[in-house]
């Protein structure tokens, strides 16, 4: 007896998340544009570095007001300093990391690049792939993009729990589901010796406290929250140029 109610329980439990998580994604919100970052930085004197980003929502920035204030874009005004940088964004929204094996790895591959970010993990989580597929998918993606020679660097996955939509006990499932997720990148990471981003590092609180990072349909970051992850990529990007001297 004591067991069926445990069970009956459980599975209570599991339909009172499965309900809240379709009523944190799927309700109406405020449809916003996608921005596509793709764009030349820099002195065209100076020489030059081609960087491609691979990904999801992360990269196209719903809520940003244009292409200048993704943090991928960011990124590559810090680089140009020195460079003529040349981004070229293969990223799609609502992108898994089997639909970057499909869709945009070999197109990346084609354009030659010294630089290559790979943005991917939360839709994923989102979309119920297992732990092992995602990181299986992610392993694939990083031996693929390896034939360029270019410096690698993986997204990590935050704490998606900190999304304004979620509530309990759904936001505390998700938290704990996207830890698995930033150490499968960090798994993958250090079997093909690429970059990681920290992202835990960025005060996690904050993400959790501040309206302001998010943008109006409480799911994607806003224009201040992709200043903070290029922060947070500069962090782990930077020191890893200095020591090899430039990309290649």
């Amino acid at each position: 007896m004591v067991r069926h109610l445990i069970k009956r329980g459980a599975i209570a439990g599991a339909a009172v998340i499965g309900l809240e998580a379709a009523y944190a994604f799927l309700r109406p919100t405020p449809l916003l544009d996608e921005v596509d970052p793709s764009g030349s930085f820099g002195d065209p004197s100076l020489p030059d570095l081609r960087v491609a980003v691979l990904g999801d929502s992360s990269v196209t920035a719903p809520g940003v007001a244009g292409p200048e204030e993704v943090w991928v874009s960011l990124v590559c005004e810090r680089l140009a300093t020195d460079h003529h940088v040349v981004l070229e964004s293969f990223a799609v929204g609502g992108s898994c990391a089997h639909d970057l094996i499909k869709e945009q790895v070999g197109a990346a591959i084609d354009f030659d690049p010294e630089l290559i970010f790979v943005a991917v993990g939360g839709n994923d989580l989102i979309r119920g792939v297992s732990l092992q597929r995602f990181e299986a998918n992610l392993d694939h993606v990083v031996s693929d993009l390896s034939v360029t020679g270019a410096t690698i660097v993986l997204s990590g996955v935050g704490d998606l729990g900190t999304i304004p939509r979620l509530h309990p006990p759904l936001r505390q499932l998700v938290s704990h589901r996207s830890a698995g997720f930033d150490r499968a990148h960090r798994r993958v990471a250090a079997r093909h010796g690429v970059l990681v981003i920290d992202q835990r590092s960025d005060r996690p609180d904050d993400w959790y406290s501040d309206p302001s990072l998010w943008s109006a349909d409480l799911f994607h970051v806003s224009a201040a929250g992709h200043r903070r992850w290029a922060d947070v990529v500069w962090a782990t990007l930077e020191p890893a140029l200095k020591r090899v001297n430039g990309p290649r």
